[in-house]
């Protein structure tokens, strides 16, 4: 997810830096200036709904996980504790984190960034607290897999 959403607001400069025919041609009837917001909206759009299943699929796949982790004997606290964080965390940032950053990020899909509109401070806090979970979760993963391949 650290690529998708950089990744499709790249898109939208880049095809608009260098738009094919058919794209020149369908945009015409569009004033100045209203392409670029139109694409950053869409791509947007994408994003919201591309990071709310991510992490709906993540939820899934950690309690299928801490459900398997659960029943391996000998039991083994140490895996089913990051499994747990894991899953905790893919929780808070699928009820909380993901839709507060969606719906406040609609409300600032069309607003001028100058100046900065008063919810953008508390859209980039969102977004902060979005990537340091992930991260977390990225870590806390790998140690998991760590974990696993060293004690087989």
């Amino acid at each position: 997810m650290f690529f998708v959403a950089g990744a499709s607001f790249a898109t939208v400069e880049r095809i608009l830096r260098n738009p094919t025919p058919g794209l020149a041609q369908a945009a015409k009837p569009l004033e100045a200036g209203e392409t670029r917001p139109l694409f950053r909206y869409f791509a947007a759009e994408l994003n919201r709904r591309v990071f709310a299943a991510y992490g709906w699929g993540q939820v899934v796949v950690g309690t299928i996980l801490l459900w398997f982790l659960s029943r391996q004997s000998p039991l083994d606290a140490v895996s089913l504790a990051l499994a747990g964080a894991l899953l905790s965390i893919a929780v808070i940032l699928g009820l909380v984190v993901t839709p507060q950053m969606s719906e406040l990020g609609r409300a600032l899909d069309f607003v001028s960034r100058n100046p900065p509109p008063p919810g953008l401070a508390h859209f980039q806090s969102l977004h902060r607290t979005y990537t340091t979970l992930d991260t977390t979760k990225f870590v806390l993963g790998i140690a998991l897999l760590t974990r696993w391949l060293f004690t087989r």
